[in-house]
């Protein structure tokens, strides 16, 4: 929590173990797990309810022993729609050792899609209460897809939202889809808090911001800058190109 009190740090998406304890010898003040790469490595798909939270919970163990720094969640929806399901979701990952979680306030099923305002404030309101009552520090991520999904409102609904999470007591904010400064300084100076910004490695992520740098986006007031699964997807497109390289070659 004291991370997102002051300064820039970099919050690193991981995988696996191996690839945990790699960034933190290089440096990363923070990792994450990150839902799209996890359900990839085990064949199966992101936020469609294939991989459960027990299967996360275990995983981001495996990532909490092989880290030195603190462990963030992607909890995708907090595993469930109703807010006392963010309080059982927020007391599971809190027992693997993990220092916070994030909930996205899309649901995961196209039905219900994007949950509404209240109900998504609630959401976090649950979750924070939940992290409150342990006896460690817990860092709770508010986060909205609007902007990443392009749905209604815009960076109006967004502000709203994390605005509505900052007042329900998240400790950092977070709207994926901030893709240049200018939207990314609009948020950072009105949201209400802490914030955190995508920006996913962009020879993976094309559709994603062009490369920042980090004094530019401390510059901005973010605090805390995240890559997703875009580390994921460079390290599998790195072993798809090599094995093309050798085979082009002529290796067998």
């Amino acid at each position: 929590m004291e991370l997102h009190r002051s300064g820039t740090f970099v919050m690193v998406n991981v995988a696996d173990a191996g690839t945990a304890g790699a960034v933190c010898a290089a440096g990363a003040a923070a990792i994450a797990t990150t839902s799209s790469g996890h359900a990839s490595s085990i064949g199966r798909r992101d936020a469609a309810g294939d991989v459960s939270m027990e299967e996360h919970a275990q995983h981001t163990e495996l990532l909490v022993r092989a880290a030195s720094v603190p462990c963030n969640v992607d909890a995708e929806n907090g595993y469930g729609h109703e807010p006392e399901d963010m309080a059982v979701a927020v007391r599971r990952f809190a027992a693997t050792g993990a220092g916070g979680m994030g909930i996205e306030d899309w649901s995961g099923d196209k039905d219900i899609g994007l949950y509404d305002r209240v109900k998504a404030i609630a959401r976090i309101e649950a979750a924070v209460e939940a992290a409150q009552a342990l006896d460690h520090p817990f860092v709770i991520t508010g986060r909205t897809e609007v902007l990443l999904y392009g749905l209604d409102g815009g960076m109006g609904e967004t502000l709203a939202r994390l605005q509505g999470f900052a007042e329900a007591g998240a400790h950092c904010l977070y709207a994926p889809g901030t893709w240049d400064l200018e939207s990314i300084k609009t948020v950072t100076e009105e949201a209400g808090g802490p914030v955190n910004v995508l920006v996913p490695l962009s020879e993976v992520y094309p559709q994603g911001p062009t490369s920042f740098a980090l004094a530019q986006l401390a510059e901005l007031g973010v605090r805390r800058i995240s890559l997703g699964g875009s580390l994921y997807r460079a390290q599998v497109a790195y072993a798809a190109l090599r094995v093309r390289s050798l085979l082009a070659d002529g290796a067998r």
